[in-house]
């Protein structure tokens, strides 16, 4: 079981988040992201330029349709890559799937689809901190 602090982006005690350090990679591309843990997203998300530095090509991808609530105006496709979290023992080579938006507006998600189905969360938001382990 890994713990993580809680992070933030700007110095405002409102945007401390549930942030975690991951490595994509797929075929000889990767690239080292910063994501939120998000237990309220259906599915893990990735912003348009991530997935084209990953050598997607758009027009390739089979079509997820649009994202929900106030990204309801952005399409997605789906990808899928393997993905390592530095912070989590044994959590290497880890099949990912993503939704990925035709956005570069969108922050980089972990949800239910499929982070949550690899990995259990407990979260201690008043303490600032949440663990990490892989599912046995």
């Amino acid at each position: 079981m890994s713990r993580i602090a809680y992070s933030s982006l700007t110095a405002l005690p409102g945007s401390l988040m549930p942030r975690l350090s991951l490595h994509v990679f797929s075929n000889d591309h990767g690239i080292q992201l910063s994501g939120i843990v998000d237990s309220g997203s259906a599915t893990n998300l990735l912003p348009y330029a991530v997935g084209r530095s990953l050598g997607f090509d758009w027009n390739r991808q089979r079509r997820l349709g649009r994202l929900a609530g106030g990204l309801s105006n952005v399409e997605s496709r789906a990808i899928s890559v393997l993905g390592s979290f530095p912070e989590i023992v044994g959590a290497n080579d880890i099949p990912l799937l993503f939704a990925w938006a035709n956005s570069n507006d969108v922050p980089v998600l972990l949800g239910q689809t499929n982070f949550f189905m690899e990995f259990n969360v407990c979260f201690y938001h008043s303490q600032n901190f949440f663990e990490v382990w892989r599912r046995d």
